[in-house]
């Protein structure tokens, strides 16, 4: 009798127990992909370091493609960032890869660099772009991961997903980044919106111009 008294007691509470369980897996996998992922660094971190021992960036499933069906955006310019997996950006401002001015409006400071037009987006290396904005860079090299800051602003690409941790909040970009010449190659509508600034293409002059967005 007392044998079936515990088991019965057992079976009221046990769905209970069982949801903590599920409720905690789930906490989980939920701080996998946000922000808990992204704490800034260890105290105790060493800038030395090798990249493998960076815990903030070891789990390679915190990059993984983001899997949100999102319906079509559209969009009638090529340098506005949606914030969508799949944008329909219509004609694209050159058709094959270009070597090309960058500069910001009203500046003096210029760079050289390639763009790369490729699945509707214009292709450009994220460092030199963040760089000529002003920004803190940080390359990853064996992670192929590039975190980026800029007053208050960071963004956190990893070469080969379609994601971008923008201040620490998973979020969609429209097309893969990839990894070309020791560069994370990135669209220019992420990094420049990001940022806080639109690119506008310059024909006559071979040249795209940062302007800050209004």
């Amino acid at each position: 009798m007392r044998i079936i008294k515990i088991l019965l007691i057992i079976s009221l509470i046990w769905p209970f127990v069982d949801a903590k369980i599920a409720n905690a897996d789930d906490e989980e996998d939920y701080k996998k992909y946000e922000g808990d992922v992204h704490k800034k660094h260890n105290d105790d971190y060493d800038d030395d370091e090798e990249d493998d021992d960076y815990d903030y960036y070891k789990e390679e499933d915190e990059y993984e493609y983001y899997d949100q069906i999102d319906p079509e955006t559209n969009s009638n310019t090529w340098n506005i960032w949606t914030r969508s997996t799949y944008v329909n950006k219509g004609e694209l401002p050159l058709k094959e890869a270009k070597e090309i001015q960058l500069k910001l409006e009203n500046n003096n400071n210029t760079v050289s660099l390639y763009l790369i037009p490729l699945d509707g987006e214009i292709y450009v290396p994220g460092k030199i772009v963040a760089e000529l904005l002003g920004a803190k860079v940080v390359n990853y090299d064996d992670s192929k991961i590039l975190e980026i800051n800029k007053a208050g602003t960071e963004l956190i690409f990893r070469a080969g997903t379609n994601v971008v941790y923008y201040n620490e909040i998973k979020t969609p970009i429209p097309a893969v980044t990839f990894y070309l010449n020791d560069n994370i190659y990135v669209p220019i509508s992420v990094i420049s919106n990001g940022l806080g600034y639109v690119a506008e293409w310059q024909e006559m002059n071979n040249a795209v111009v940062l302007k800050l967005l209004k």
